[in-house]
């Protein structure tokens, strides 16, 4: 009899395990399935707080911060599934693109191959971030982490987008050299925004950081 008890206390023990984990799961599931949608409006709204410099086509925007804020919350693949989306509904009609453009002619324009590397850089800064590789070789300090996975994000972005836009350049230059289209995509796609895409991320993965401690200080109490 003792026996049976036994075995009985295990099999429950063993079956409310099972369900916790998957209550878990599926909570994990929810959320980030939530933010997902949460962040692909993020997009639309930080694509369209934006600043047009008068000597580029590129308009300055917060899109850069919003990426890198969502890859390092939801993980890689999570953040990629927003970007998705956001692309889905500005390719649906929905004036989501910088400007409040939408449908496929923003793929015509300048600033495509930007909205590309968002989708790229949200990938590979949320899989970088995660990566026990990467936070063996820094020990393990988020800051220096978040840090360095928000530039290889940032560098898709940039190449993605210098490719387009040389391309763009190019149909539009009446047969000038190439070393003078690249001159232009490096002065109008790159240069006027390398400090400020940097500050964005020092931005994003201090606000992180102090919401981690936040959280673990509240936790110990």
């Amino acid at each position: 009899m003792k026996g049976n008890k036994l075995i009985n206390c295990s099999t429950t023990g063993r079956q409310g395990s099972i369900y916790g984990s998957a209550a878990g799961k599926y909570s994990d599931l929810l959320l980030k399935s939530s933010f997902t949608i949460v962040f692909a409006f993020l997009m639309a709204i930080s694509a369209n707080a934006f600043i047009y410099l008068p000597f580029t086509p590129i308009p300055i925007t917060l899109q850069v911060l919003t990426v890198i804020f969502s890859a390092i919350m939801l993980g890689g693949p999570w953040a990629l599934a927003g970007q998705l989306l956001y692309i889905s509904m500005g390719l649906a009609g929905m004036p989501v693109f910088a400007g409040f453009i939408a449908g496929p002619a923003i793929f015509s324009g300048p600033t495509a191959g930007y909205i590309i590397g968002f989708a790229a850089a949200a990938y590979i800064t949320g899989s970088l971030f995660n990566s026990r590789q990467l936070s063996n070789m820094i020990k393990a300090n988020k800051l220096i982490t978040g840090f360095i996975s928000g530039i290889a994000g940032l560098l898709a972005i940039y190449i993605l987008g210098s490719v387009h836009l040389f391309g763009f350049l190019y149909t539009l230059s009446g047969g000038q050299p190439i070393q003078t289209i690249a001159s232009s995509v490096w002065n109008l796609g790159v240069k006027p925004f390398i400090i400020l895409d940097l500050i964005k991320i020092l931005i994003v993965i201090n606000i992180l950081e102090s919401g981690r401690r936040n959280y673990e200080n509240y936790k110990n109490k």
